[in-house]
């Protein structure tokens, strides 16, 4: 059951940085097929690949693992979410954490970050997110 959407500061972890803990958390999840991805996060990911070959073992990767479809709404609800944010005088989110707290919220799935930006927005939104002691 792929119930944790992994956000891409968590992946960057997971491929560039030896005994991450963030790395390790992901590895198990993993492991125990609950992680899943979204189009933003794949398209955040695959340009950062080396080579050619990187790209298409990249590619194979992310294509292997539940995608988690965008609601029909996505535009409507980011728009949403940033006017109650700023409300609350939370301000600054980016476009893509919004695209990824929506889409997450949407499929009723966690969010695993390192970005505090999520943090701040759950003060807000429904977002739940996955603490490292998983």
């Amino acid at each position: 059951m792929s119930d944790v959407l992994v956000d891409t500061s968590v992946w960057l972890d997971f491929f560039r940085v030896r005994d991450s803990p963030y790395g390790d958390a992901l590895d198990r999840l993993l492991q125990e097929e609950r992680v899943c991805t979204a189009r933003l996060i794949k398209a955040e990911i695959l340009p950062g690949a080396r080579t050619p070959r990187h790209f298409r073992e990249l590619k194979d990767y992310f294509d292997a693992i539940p995608l988690v479809e965008d609601p029909i709404s996505l535009w409507d609800d980011v728009t949403d979410a940033q006017f109650r944010l700023k409300r609350r005088g939370i301000n600054g989110m980016s476009i893509p954490d919004l695209i990824i707290a929506v889409v997450a919220m949407a499929a009723d799935k966690a969010v695993m970050t390192k970005d505090h930006d999520f943090r701040l927005m759950k003060r807000v939104l429904p977002i739940r997110l996955v603490e490292l002691g998983i």
